[in-house]
């Protein structure tokens, strides 16, 4: 709870020193691509993942991430998935992994080799953001269909 509470002071902060605008501003700067763009994203949650929990992560960088690719034109129902799927891995990836301690804890192993036996899953998770990325119809074909195209 403590961690959740201290993300909400320090995303008022980031609020108020228009962290968002300058960091949009920043990546349109590098790319108006939106597969490109979701890239770098995924690739920075990806990074922060590794060091701060999931849960402060999805309330910190919501805020400023989602006007940021809609603004590319990209779906939010496409990058919520997306988006969600890449701060998964921040939950098995070391240092900070809180499942990865979990389940090193249950099963008594040791870090290391968790982490040379996760190095597979990892990767078909990344393989999957990635086509989520560049095929989006595979993430908006059921919403599409339940509430057409201009839901």
């Amino acid at each position: 709870m403590l961690i959740i509470a201290l993300s909400g002071i320090f995303g008022y902060g980031l609020a108020y020193d228009k962290a968002g605008d300058t960091f949009s501003r920043f990546m349109l700067g590098i790319t108006n691509n939106p597969q490109i763009l979701l890239l770098l994203v995924v690739g920075a949650v990806f990074i922060a993942g590794m060091f701060i929990d999931s849960t402060a992560i999805i309330l910190l960088f919501t805020a400023i991430l989602l006007p940021l690719v809609s603004e590319v034109g990209v779906d939010p129902v496409h990058f919520g998935l997306v988006f969600m799927l890449v701060i998964v891995l921040g939950l098995v990836t070391p240092p900070v992994g809180v499942s990865m301690y979990t389940v090193c804890s249950i099963l008594d192993c040791p870090l290391e080799e968790y982490t040379k036996e996760s190095v597979p899953f990892i990767a078909a998770v990344v393989f999957v953001d990635i086509i989520l990325i560049f095929f989006p119809d595979i993430v908006l074909f059921v919403p599409n269909l339940i509430f057409g195209k201009d839901y």
